[in-house]
């Protein structure tokens, strides 16, 4: 008798549970979901961190500018000769 009320107690809190989750997720309200929605993606980190931080790393490389901007077809003003160690500028002409 023990083990028919112990199941059916498991059975109503796995199915409130289930009910309360489904209404948070389908829920109109800004903010509500946010949460779960962030540990649910989260979630792939505990079984393959590797593969998480390198998405991260890939993410981030598309954030990166470039510390000098590139030429509009004529030459920079300056050059880096990082072989030698030296810049050189050159003087405008006008």
């Amino acid at each position: 008798m023990t083990w028919v009320v112990f199941g059916v107690a498991v059975v109503a809190v796995l199915g409130l549970t289930i009910a309360a989750c489904n209404k948070a997720l389908r829920s109109s309200r800004r903010g509500v979901s946010a949460g779960i929605g962030d540990g649910l993606g989260n979630f792939i980190d505990v079984f393959d961190p590797g593969n998480a931080r390198a998405a991260r790393d890939l993410e981030e490389q598309d954030n990166i500018g470039h510390v000098v901007p590139s030429p509009d077809g004529d030459d920079p003003p300056c050059g880096v000769d990082l072989k030698a160690g030296r810049v050189t500028i050159r003087r405008s002409v006008t």
